[in-house]
């Protein structure tokens, strides 16, 4: 397989609280009639997997080019237990509330068959007067909170914040948490959906009382900040994220020997590379780029001022 910069497919998921959002902000052509609520840009699930859509590589999967590429691709990462890609970019659009829910720790999952880790982080692309809920309040009991979620008033024991465009937040495993309406965010997360669902606002859909107790860490209250500084937004054991910037005709050199994939938030950006052919990998607001570890160089050069997020995987797992 040949190594260049991999641009994907997005696997759009239509949600009952999603919206059209993505055609405005990034110009995507979505499918018609249909509440998009994810956009699946960077995945290697059994809910979904991305094809790779330009160059040599066009219509390969992450599974494939995960498993023929290993190291040329992870550099010093590795791929899960299964041999798929470990990790997975989104893009949210929460045109109505998101169910205040929760997921699994190592802990949790490996107590509950089926259910996998999934740790995730969020950055604000757009806040439309928007909110969310992340953590329960200090000194709630395991009783206090369970009573309150039979009571169906959850949300009278969780922090709601007021979030603005450019806002920046790490919802660890645990860590009870809601999109509130009208926010649209970048998600990077460990390759899961394993979701418990703590209150879905009177929609009707299950909720998950029992799984929600078990899964639920009290002691997260979400008000601690991620632990980084500078441009690195977040360093954990199993992705790191940088929100990075680059003036116009001012080029960026991509983390070198590294796995790394780019998630474009403003602007339009080439990325060149040293890769077989191609050479330069376009890409405007909304795309996500995948750099393999095994490219000698890639720089990204932007026509314009641009805006992204890097995200790393830990090497030596």
């Amino acid at each position: 397989m040949e190594l260049h910069p991999y641009k994907f497919e997005p696997i759009y998921k239509e949600k009952i609280w999603g919206g059209r959002s993505l055609e405005r902000l990034f110009g995507r052509a979505l499918p018609r009639g249909r509440k998009i609520g994810e956009s699946w840009d960077l995945a290697d699930l059994e809910e979904g997997v991305s094809v790779v859509a330009n160059g040599a590589e066009a219509g390969k999967t992450l599974t494939e080019l995960t498993a023929v590429l290993g190291e040329q691709l992870l550099g010093g990462a590795a791929a899960l237990e299964s041999g798929r890609f470990p990790l997975l970019l989104k893009i949210l659009d929460a045109n109505e509330i998101l169910s205040l829910q929760v997921h699994p720790d190592e802990r949790a999952a490996a107590e509950i068959p089926g259910a996998a880790l999934k740790t995730e982080c969020w950055y604000v692309l757009e806040s439309r007067g928007g909110y969310i809920y992340k953590g329960v309040r200090a000194g709630v009991t395991p009783e206090q909170f369970r009573a309150a979620i039979e009571a169906d008033r959850a949300e009278d024991v969780c922090r709601r914040i007021d979030v603005a465009a450019g806002d920046f937040h790490y919802l660890p495993a645990g860590l009870v948490h809601a999109i509130g309406p009208g926010i649209v965010v970048a998600e990077v997360q460990t390759p899961s959906d394993t979701t418990y669902r703590v209150t879905d606002w009177g929609r009707g859909r299950e909720i998950h009382v029992e799984r929600s107790l078990q899964c639920t860490r009290l002691d997260l209250t979400g008000d601690d900040p991620p632990g980084a500084d500078g441009e690195v937004l977040l360093v954990t054991d199993y992705f790191s994220v940088a929100r990075r910037t680059a003036k116009a005709n001012t080029p960026a050199v991509l983390p070198r020997g590294r796995c790394a994939a780019v998630m474009l938030l403003e602007g339009r950006a080439e990325v060149i590379h040293d890769g077989p052919s191609g050479k330069v990998v376009s890409a405007t607001a909304g795309d996500t780029l995948l750099v393999p570890a095994g490219l000698g160089f890639a720089d990204l050069n932007p026509p314009t001022d641009c805006t992204w997020l890097e995200v790393t995987l830990p090497e030596d797992q």
